[in-house]
């Protein structure tokens, strides 16, 4: 028999549904107090597992030198501003929370880079009036 290859968040989500079918099934309060703690904690992994899947690869937490920066920006289709620089400014204050930065080590000492996937970039700058 083979077997089906499934993503994780398909996977933790039917094992939440099993373990919910198992609470209401239970009869013993330990049983459906244990059945309910891990069907929510595999709806947690589900959920989890289905962000990370949408977000797409983890960003670095920093970068070895400016060329990594560089590659991993183009690579992965993200804007990259370097810290000083008016865009840099204007992108932090535009985008809050979704402008990432990360420090990155150059020749003149450590900095930072702030990365914006290329679509968020582009859907602040069709806000702004021109």
């Amino acid at each position: 028999m083979l077997a089906r290859i499934m993503h994780p968040a398909e996977t933790y989500r039917r094992r939440a549904e099993r373990a919910e079918r198992a609470f209401e099934n239970a009869r013993d309060p330990t049983a459906q107090r244990f059945a309910q703690a891990a069907a929510q904690r595999w709806r947690a992994l589900a959920e989890l597992a289905q962000h990370q899947e949408t977000d797409g690869p983890p960003i670095p937490h920093r970068f070895r030198d400016a060329s990594e920066a560089m590659h991993y920006a183009q690579d992965h289709k993200f804007a990259l501003y370097w810290k000083g620089t008016h865009a840099f400014a204007k992108r932090q204050s535009e985008l809050g929370e979704r402008f990432v930065v990360r420090p990155v080590f150059t020749r003149k000492g450590p900095t930072y880079v702030g990365l914006v996937p290329l679509d968020e970039q582009e859907k602040a700058s069709e806000k702004e009036p021109s």
